[in-house]
């Protein structure tokens, strides 16, 4: 009997130190907002994409790109990653405008069906994507605006059909629509969405969401259904008028967000997602950006936390920047841009709360994800003539009623924000004075000004130096907290000489403690050392109780 006990013990034991008590994404299904296992406990999904079999088996008569076996899926565990997203190909699923193949057709199934097999049976979900469909009997080879009204029904009932017991996987019915080409908010192209109707110039039969998910559900398959906006996935403007019907009550929204999309930033976001997430389950299928930093990646990912937004990182792939890549080679050594998952990942698995701070920069090198620039005036972002620090700074040319402007989507808060801080230098000339205006966005695109202050009121007096770099502090401290502010400019009534803007930051009224860098954090957080702690510091504790029991 002590040995039945023991042995049980240890069982129960070995489950809790190695298989951290993770939680079960067996089960999943929608319950109002949020996304619950066969428990009814909340599942976050949190992962990334894994390409390749969408575009391989039409490109390089194979069927995956780079390694595809279990080592990779537990390679993707240890960044604590529960989900994954794989891009299919309608015409490789189902075998039609090209020969079978061993990467196409019955042997393209059996290998998707066995690969997707290998993640659900190491508890991470599987949301499964139709990322290209064929136009008009073409051979699938590149994404089109919106899936055919013939092959794509019959691709979800297969896979419906192939899927429907594994209540793991996911269905994106589709990638990235685009009808109506890059529309934000045109209702012609949401009907086109919803209906597969009134396309357009399509040049094709569509379908629409609603015809996708009738033929899923006509299958018996009570899956999760993702739906993506329209403009590439970015869209939801007018979602909740068009929204389809789904019997089964089991669908949510697919986001796409880049650092390179219209809307990038919190104040956007909380305008257009807010009134989607607040009602239906959301997972930013894709998020990432393309210049080997994770800026954004980290900015949007913490809002997501806070919102209880899903998220997957494109890509589990190696290659450029541009991809871009998470991973600098398969053995999951993250590249300067995945560093920043991993790591968000890490604290989270933890209990610990991701670095996050309220301090926020408009422009350093580059203008950041929070603003857009709206300037009138003519303006160079990335002049090498007179720089503050780093590589560049704006030059720009102060003309009457031209101005300097960034906007930025009730971004600058007196609540949370103490100062508008940035240097300033006058070139070659100098002598510059002008005004500093606090903007609110109006409906119709134009600007209100809420408070107005000369630039040389923030200079002590001064006007901006020739061949000088000076800081510029706008205090925010006694404005009131209530008003939220969507960006500034900089504006003269007259023409003046050319001037240099850098280093341009929103300073926040409380800062956490600085973040460790990154390749700090990489060091103290080596895989195969922590690893090897918990083994060892594992089996000493297990014997131990043994051996008391015994």
């Amino acid at each position: 009997m002590k040995i039945l006990k023991a042995l049980l013990l240890l069982a129960a034991l070995f489950k809790i130190v190695i298989g951290g008590g993770e939680t079960s994404t067996k089960g999943l299904h929608v319950y109002g907002r949020n996304i619950l296992n066969e428990n009814g406990e909340l599942v976050m999904l949190r992962g990334a994409n894994r390409p390749g079999t969408e575009y391989c088996c039409v490109q390089y008569a194979k069927i995956f790109d780079g390694p595809h076996d279990q080592a990779q899926v537990d390679e993707m565990r240890k960044w604590k990653m529960n989900a994954v997203r794989v891009p299919l190909n309608e015409d490789c699923w189902l075998g039609v405008h090209a020969p079978e193949t061993e990467y196409f057709g019955a042997s393209y199934r059996k290998a998707i069906e066995e690969y997707i097999k290998q993640y659900t049976d190491s508890n991470m979900a599987v949301i499964i994507d139709l990322h290209w469909a064929s136009e008009n009997g073409k051979l699938a080879t590149q994404q089109i605006p919106m899936p055919n009204n013939g092959n794509s029904l019959l691709f979800w009932e297969d896979v419906a059909r192939t899927f429907k017991d594994n209540s793991r996987v996911l269905f994106d019915l589709y990638n990235e629509p685009y009808p109506y080409g890059n529309s934000w908010a045109n209702p012609d192209a949401w009907q086109c969405w919803k209906n597969g109707t009134d396309c357009g110039t399509l040049g094709y039969e569509a379908s629409g969401m609603q015809q996708m998910i009738d033929a899923i559900r006509s299958t018996g398959s009570t899956n999760i259904i993702l739906l993506s906006g329209i403009q590439y996935a970015t869209s939801f403007t007018m979602f909740l008028d068009y929204q389809p019907t789904d019997p089964a009550k089991q669908m949510g929204v697919a986001l796409h967000s880049y650092d390179f999309n219209y809307c990038r930033s919190r104040g956007c976001w909380d305008t257009y997602l807010k009134p989607v997430y607040s009602l239906f389950p959301m997972v930013a299928t894709e998020t990432g950006q393309k210049d080997c930093l994770h800026d954004f990646l980290s900015d949007f990912i913490s809002y997501c936390d806070s919102n209880d937004i899903h998220y997957l990182a494109w890509s589990w792939l190696t290659g450029e920047c541009g991809i871009p890549s998470l991973i600098q080679d398969y053995k999951g050594n993250p590249s300067n841009f995945g560093i920043g998952l991993k790591r968000h990942l890490s604290d989270l698995s933890k209990g610990v709360t991701p670095y996050y701070t309220d301090t926020f920069e408009i422009y350093n090198d580059k203008l950041t994800h929070w603003a857009d620039d709206w300037s009138s005036a003519t303006r160079v972002i990335n002049s090498t003539t007179q720089v503050y620090s780093g590589k560049f700074s704006i030059e720009w040319l102060p003309a009457a009623t031209k101005s300097l402007h960034f906007m930025c989507w009730s971004c600058i808060k007196p609540k949370i924000h103490k100062s508008v801080d940035f240097y300033a230098n006058g070139g070659s000339i100098g002598g510059q004075d002008m005004d500093v205006d606090l903007l609110k966005l109006n409906p119709d695109g134009t600007n209100t000004i809420v408070h107005t202050y000369k630039l040389s009121q923030l200079l002590g007096g001064n006007v901006v130096p020739k061949s000088e770099w000076v800081k510029v502090v706008l205090d925010l401290t006694n404005l009131p907290k209530d008003e939220e502010y969507d960006g500034f400019w900089l504006k003269s009534d007259t023409s003046q000489p050319s001037m240099y803007v850098d280093e341009i930051t929103i300073q926040a009224i409380h800062e956490p403690p600085t973040q460790i860098p990154d390749s700090q954090w990489e060091e103290q957080n080596d895989d195969s050392s922590i690893a090897s702690i918990i083994t060892i510091n594992s089996i000493i504790l297990l014997f131990t109780l043994l051996s008391l029991l015994l």
